[in-house]
């Protein structure tokens, strides 16, 4: 987000916040590759407990409530109209939740940029259904406003790229030598454990 002169009908001294347009968002931080451990398997070749995947998931869904991490409360009924294009919304806010926190949220989609993703998700579902009913019917004013909720959806997708970025620059950064620490720490359990057997 950034502080612009208002411009158009507001022109004049008035400053307003605005997302910032594609070329200028925030890099961000992107999720560190995972190197599997030793320590991720166990004796068998499965996923021993506590295994650093198992972590990784758990971090990337933390944070999260009902409304960041859902597209509403309300289960719609079969038959429903809307419902294929609520499901095909789900479905996109989990992969631009996913994606945004691989590429620029250093592993994590904050509850912040998933609420505005749900609701980007929601507003291109709408617009898809209504687009799909203006085509059927030839109606020019539906298909209008199927461009404007598609425009808002773009714009919310912006917004929660560059919140997920700032909030990933802002984040305290791991210090190395307590994750040099954990590894060990982690090594140490898993001979312990394996002594044991």
């Amino acid at each position: 987000m950034t502080l612009r002169t208002a411009h158009g009908a507001r022109a004049g001294n008035l400053l307003c916040v605005e997302t910032s347009p594609p070329d200028e968002l925030p890099v961000g931080v992107a999720a560190e590759a995972r190197c599997e451990s030793p320590a991720d398997r166990g004796p068998r070749g499965t996923f021993a407990p506590g295994n650093t995947l198992a972590r990784r998931g758990g971090l990337a869904k933390a944070g999260r409530g009902k409304l960041s991490g859902r597209l509403g409360l309300a289960s719609l009924p079969e038959g429903n109209e809307f419902r294929p294009y609520k499901t095909a919304a789900a479905t996109f806010r989990r992969a631009q939740c996913a994606a945004l926190a691989q590429t620029i949220g250093g592993g994590f989609c904050g509850p912040g940029p998933s609420s505005i993703i749900a609701t980007a998700a929601v507003m291109l579902a709408w617009s898809r259904f209504f687009s799909d009913r203006a085509a059927a019917t030839g109606d020019f004013e539906l298909a209008s406003r199927a461009g404007i909720l598609a425009d808002r959806s773009r714009v919310a997708l912006l917004t929660a790229h560059e919140l997920c970025a700032r909030e990933a620059a802002a984040r305290p950064k791991k210090d190395m030598l307590a994750a040099f620490r954990d590894s060990l720490d982690a090594d140490a359990k898993t001979s312990t454990d394996g002594d044991g057997a």
